[in-house]
């Protein structure tokens, strides 16, 4: 895993392409000893496990986290899951950074 930080914000790259219970475990427990702004960056990664998404939801409740450079695959399972409402996601580490753009799953309906 790869740790990169300043004064303001802490960012954890998973190198493992797989995100298992293992993998998942290791990262939540980092992320829950650091007191800054939390970032995880998923340009390494190809696939993740229910794990994952399950340890995210529930490390989300007491802090903010961030998640950016997400695979198509896997953002389409983040919006199936509607994961998009507990953890922010953004398209680009620059993104995070500045707290621009967003992505966010409307779900409009056609009345």
């Amino acid at each position: 895993m790869e740790i990169r930080d300043n004064e303001k914000i802490c960012i954890f790259a998973p190198l493992d392409g797989k995100l298992d219970y293992r993998e998942s475990a290791r990262l939540l427990k980092e992320i829950s000893a650091e007191t800054r702004q939390v970032g995880i960056d998923l340009k390494y990664v190809y696939d993740c496990t229910i794990d994952f998404i399950e340890a995210l939801k529930t490390s989300a409740k007491t802090k903010q986290i961030a998640i950016f450079n997400i695979p198509s695959d896997i953002f389409a399972l983040f919006n199936i899951m509607k994961l998009d409402k507990v953890v922010n996601l953004y398209v680009s580490e620059n993104d995070f950074q500045n707290q621009t753009r967003r992505l966010i799953n409307r779900e409009f309906q056609l009345v």
